[in-house]
């Protein structure tokens, strides 16, 4: 396991319990005490979490969290400020090729991902409509003077930094979407892209719905791995814009189901070009 995958672990564990103990995580991550008490002591620095005795409890600052009505959407998903430090530089390389597919005059959605944060930091001031339901984003395209952003309302979680609900979901049936760019927790091996919680999956359906062209941008670290809710099938998105992608056999399987492969680390996409004339 590696050491961005045993700090979500541990983060999970804490967002859960709101404490942990080595011997638990040495069980759960198949590594040595050294090794978890050096993770603890770095994620501690981080503020994100307190030692104890023989462990560790979430830090000050997020203890109200915790004390949120346990039906939260986010209670079993890492923070938004720990997924934004995991894999940046993969989430980089995947916003900056998602923009080969971006023109102006578009109107696009972005989820809620810390992907598509990465995606909005990079976007042009150009003219474009954005319609998100993410408060990052919202920050982020605020010094964008030619680009027109549109939050999605809804009930606000902290945790994600996010609006979902019925009221978020609602707007989307007023606006014509050329494209909309999402990521998720997970692509499993059942084929389905699955989401940490079932609000943001639900609102996720209706967002591609709502929308004519459908990007996925997801890191390798996401394929075919378990998670909770699920999205939809891969065969109803159009393009998916990874970092990398060696699995040859889910390469086949995204092939036969008319997805478009963008592998940032090839330097030739055959299958990037097959459509380039319809984008």
């Amino acid at each position: 396991m590696l050491p961005i995958e045993r700090h979500r672990q541990i983060m999970e564990e804490l967002n859960l319990h709101g404490r942990v103990l080595v011997s638990e995580l040495v069980k759960l991550c198949q590594v040595s005490q050294e090794t978890i008490r050096r993770d603890l002591s770095l994620l501690e620095r981080k503020g994100l979490l307190q030692r104890s005795h023989g462990g560790a409890v979430v830090a000050q600052k997020y203890q109200g969290n915790l004390a949120e009505k346990s039906n939260s959407p986010n209670e079993h998903e890492s923070t938004f400020r720990l997924r934004m430090n995991e894999n940046p530089q993969a989430k980089t390389l995947i916003a900056k090729k998602a923009l080969d597919f971006i023109t102006p005059g578009d109107c696009i959605l972005l989820d809620s991902s810390t992907t598509c944060w990465f995606l909005a930091r990079q976007l042009p001031d150009i003219e474009l409509t954005v319609l998100t339901n993410s408060l990052h984003t919202v920050q982020t395209l605020a010094t964008r003077s030619h680009i027109r952003t549109i939050c999605l309302g809804g009930e606000y979680f902290a945790h994600n930094g996010d609006f979902n609900g019925v009221v978020a979901e609602q707007p989307l049936k007023d606006f014509l979407i050329n494209k909309i760019f999402f990521s998720c927790s997970s692509l499993g091996n059942d084929g389905y892209l699955r989401s940490a919680n079932e609000n943001n999956a639900h609102l996720k359906q209706q967002m591609l719905m709502a929308s004519e062209r459908k990007y996925l941008l997801i890191d390798s670290v996401k394929f075919l791995r378990p998670s909770f809710a699920r999205i939809c099938h891969y065969r109803e998105v159009d393009f998916l814009i990874t970092d990398s992608l060696k699995d040859k056999e889910l390469q086949q399987e995204l092939a036969w189901n008319g997805v478009n492969i963008i592998d940032c680390s090839q330097r030739h996409n055959v299958m990037q070009l097959m459509n380039s004339q319809d984008i």
